[in-house]
């Protein structure tokens, strides 16, 4: 079965001057499907499916090629904006629970994200 890992450390800044702390985070699934693409939308959209067919994503990861957008995860904003070059939205879980995953846009946008059940 084809293994997804993601591991990485975080750092926390407490103040300029100090040392932040940091935590080191793995993730480990074994999944059965996923969904990896580049979906380039034309002009304003509302609420474009990423899943593909997935009915419980158990991982995402999404980042903004050209443009913006606003993604929902289950109906609710899932953070602020994408956008090109300004960082990406990760999400993880092993009992899965994501059923809905969508973007809106407000002109031209490109995405490349990867979903993994």
């Amino acid at each position: 079965m084809p293994t997804l890992t993601v591991s990485g450390t975080i750092s926390f800044p407490i103040a300029a001057e100090s040392t932040p702390p940091s935590r080191s985070f793995s993730f480990t699934l074994n999944y059965t499907k996923k969904v990896t693409k580049d979906l380039e939308l034309t002009g304003a959209q509302v609420d474009v499916d990423l899943l593909d067919g997935i009915a419980d994503a158990k991982a995402v990861y999404v980042e903004c090629l050209v443009g913006s957008g606003t993604l929902e995860a289950n109906a609710a904003t899932a953070g602020s904006d994408v956008t090109a070059g300004n960082g990406f939205y990760a999400w993880f879980n092993p009992d899965g629970g994501l059923t809905t995953f969508t973007v809106t846009t407000g002109a031209d946008a490109t995405f490349r994200y990867y979903i993994f059940s």
